[in-house]
């Protein structure tokens, strides 16, 4: 076991190389921060990374041997898998772990050394599950490493998430302070247009709304949709994707029984469709989503 001291730290080599990465006919011995040795090839890292490539093409040292190791500064784990990406084989690579520290560190890595084909793989990976279910993490790596226009359709899948939870504090704490911004200023908007949107309904005839057609459709009942107005704002802090209010249960809360119970001046009978304002705010939900 031989020692290389790197900035005051020291790393203990193992003088055996991975199993994986040990060929013969490779030229260029790369070291892991956790001293596994790998043994590849320099055209191969070379076509992968412009990096690389510049590295390779510079004149090397006579004295330099061709067993030398070059630091890396990532552990053997991460090296394995970019490598395991770069280099052919017969199926695709499978990543050792699917958790957001990792593929952050793999995305690092790869931004770090020019390996494009990792980060496109990673990306392609993403696309699926699990990551399909963790729209959160995919969207703070899209605002790490500059996917924009993934960044702007996750934003819309978070929508179903409580970003209060102690579960996202590191994934949150990776984003920036402008896209964090973004992404809590979409469910600002939301709020803001669906508040609009009812207290607007109190001025507005909307047929579909009467279930009395007298002229004297009454007005002024403020207390009564207001009362609706408070309760979607608290269903759009649980559920900021407003799927609660796609719910009949959200519909026949007691707490609006004073709306539906509105009695027409002339006629007595109630005159607010609940339906009918059910299917006004899911419109909304569906053709008014705010963009950023």
């Amino acid at each position: 076991m031989n020692e290389i001291e790197i900035a005051s730290d020291t790393i203990r080599v193992s003088d055996e190389y991975h199993p994986s990465y040990s060929s013969p006919s490779a030229d260029i011995v790369l070291l892991s921060e956790d001293g596994v040795k790998f043994r590849v090839h320099s055209s191969i890292l070379g076509t992968a990374s412009k990096f690389f490539n510049d590295m390779f093409r510079m004149p090397r040292s006579s004295a330099e041997n061709r067993d030398d190791a070059l630091p890396m500064g990532e552990s053997s784990e991460i090296l394995k898998t970019l490598l395991d990406i770069i280099y052919p084989h017969d199926t695709n690579p499978v990543l050792p772990s699917m958790s957001f520290a990792f593929v952050r560190r793999l995305l690092s890595a790869a931004e770090k050394y020019d390996l494009a084909r990792v980060t496109h793989y990673v990306q392609l990976v993403t696309k699926t599950e699990p990551f399909l279910s963790r729209p959160l993490e995919v969207y703070a790596l899209a605002c790490i490493f500059g996917w924009t226009e993934e960044a702007h359709r996750l934003s819309l899948q978070t929508l179903n998430l409580d970003l209060s939870s102690p579960t996202y504090e590191e994934i949150l704490t990776s984003i920036d302070s402008a896209s964090l911004y973004k992404l809590f200023q979409l469910r600002w908007k939301i709020k803001k247009e669906m508040a609009q949107a009812v207290q607007e309904l109190d001025s507005e005839e909307i047929d579909e709304m009467r279930r009395c057609y007298c002229s004297n459709f009454p007005r002024g009942h403020t207390e009564a949709w207001e009362c609706l107005e408070m309760f979607i704002r608290g269903e759009l802090d649980k559920y900021p994707d407003g799927s609660s209010l796609r719910h009949p249960k959200f519909w026949s809360h007691g707490g609006l029984d004073k709306l539906w119970n509105l009695k027409c001046n002339i006629c007595d009978e109630p005159v607010v469709r609940k339906s009918g304002v059910n299917e006004y705010i899911i419109d909304i939900l569906d053709h008014g989503m705010p963009d950023f």
